[in-house]
């Protein structure tokens, strides 16, 4: 697992290709869509072989910047379930 940021309560990781589900997850949940574009789902193909090709090719171009999976500490969790990447 690659780290970002740790603080007492939370561990900020990069993406791993491991995390398509949880993607989809987050993507498919309404009330999180609706600050995104409206509410609409994203489609796991799009997650899967666009949006997480990206995020993980940032991480290459652009050292220190990217999106980053949060994992709370005191349960482990990240959305609904820790990845290990």
């Amino acid at each position: 697992m690659r780290i970002f940021l740790e603080t007492d309560r939370l561990v900020l990781r990069r993406f791993t290709e491991a995390d398509v589900d949880n993607l989809v997850e987050l993507d498919s949940d309404p009330d999180v869509m609706r600050f995104v574009n409206g509410g609409r789902p994203t489609p796991r193909e799009e997650i899967q072989n666009d949006t997480l090709p990206r995020f993980l090719d940032h991480y290459e171009r652009f050292a220190g910047y990217g999106f980053w999976a949060a994992i709370e500490k005191p349960t482990g969790a990240d959305w609904e379930q820790q990845q290990d990447g």
